[in-house]
Parts: structure tokens; sequence; C-alpha cells
């Protein structure tokens, strides 16, 4: 049975007394604030994911809807173009009837005119919204890594406060600080 040594518990005891008056009270601390950090990394991660996708939905509905006044814009071209063959064929005399046709291919016109500026400008309104959710996703994939780092760096942390490995925490530090910079890039692009 090994002995009991008196002097070597007290020195131990006073080491970890020591140890605590000198700094690890820091350690808690620290875990305590990068855990924070991977909150918010991860709640603007989630808020930037749902914003990123209903964006995308909307740039969806908006492309639809582009399309289709495209289409009109087409079935108005085949209306003009098939007035402006019945005009030039000949196959209209009556003097009135020409007239009738002639106002017919305007008004065409000028619908179709309509039509393709209103398709361009819901074209454009489709891809500013993709864009848009684009931006928000690519923010979210910053976020992520963000918690990520801010995740390991707890964990590291608190290796740190168990095995009293003051590089650990050095290594921490770095990741927290790689951490922060993904979150600003994050919310530079939110």
């Amino acid at each position: 049975m090994p002995e009991f040594n008196a002097a070597h518990v007290i020195n131990e005891a006073r080491e970890r007394n020591e140890q605590l008056a000198e700094g690890e009270k820091l350690v808690p601390i620290l875990a305590a604030v990068i855990a924070v950090f991977a909150a918010l990394a991860t709640l603007f991660a989630n808020h930037s994911s749902i914003t990123g996708l209903a964006t995308k939905n909307e740039a969806i509905l908006v492309q639809s809807k582009a399309v289709d006044q495209w289409n009109y814009y087409q079935a108005k071209q085949i209306k003009l173009e098939v007035n402006n063959a019945l005009i030039l064929s000949g196959a209209v005399t009556n003097k009135n009837g020409l007239s009738l046709m002639n106002a017919a291919v305007a008004k065409e016109r000028k619908k179709a005119a309509d039509a393709s500026a209103e398709a361009q400008q819901l074209t454009k309104q489709a891809d500013d919204e993709y864009e848009s959710a684009e931006r928000y996703m690519r923010s979210y994939e910053k976020f992520e890594v963000s918690a990520t780092l801010f995740e390991v760096s707890i964990v590291l942390v608190s290796i740190t406060a168990l095995m009293r490995a003051k590089t650990l925490l050095w290594v921490a530090g770095g990741a927290t600080i790689v951490g922060a910079a993904f979150f600003l890039q994050g919310w530079l692009l939110h």
C-alpha cells in the first residue's frame, strides 16, 4: 500500500487554488462567450436559409409569369403575322375590310409591344430575385462554417479546462477568429 504524503497533497491543493485564482475562470467564460457566437451564427444561418428558399420560390413564380407573358407575346405576334399575310395576299379586297384589317394589325402590334415590355420586366425581376436568393444561400453557407468553427472552439476550450493544456486554448482562439471572419462574411452577404 502506498504511503500517504500529506505535504504532496497540500501542494497539489495549493497549486489548484492558485490556478483558479490565476485564470482558470477565464476558460469557462471563453466557452460561454464562444457558445453565444455559435448560437448567433446558427440563428443567422437558419434565417438566411429560410429567406433564401423563400426568395428562390418567388423567383420561380415570377419566372413562370414571365414565361406566360412571353407566350402571350408570341400569340400576338402570330396573330399580327396572319393579319399581315391576309392584307399582303390581297385576300381582303373590300376597302372597309382592308381598313378594319389594318386597324387590327395596329392593335395587335401595340398589344405585342406591351406584352414584350412586360415579359422583359418580369424576366429581369425573376433574375434579380434569383440573384438575391443565391446571395442568401452564400450567406447561409458562411454562417454554417462560422457556427461549426465556434463549436469546435468550444470543444477545444473544454478540453483545455480538463487537461490544463494551454496549447489547445491557442488553437481554439485561432478557430474562433476564423469563425468570426466567416460570420462577418455571412453578415456582409446578408
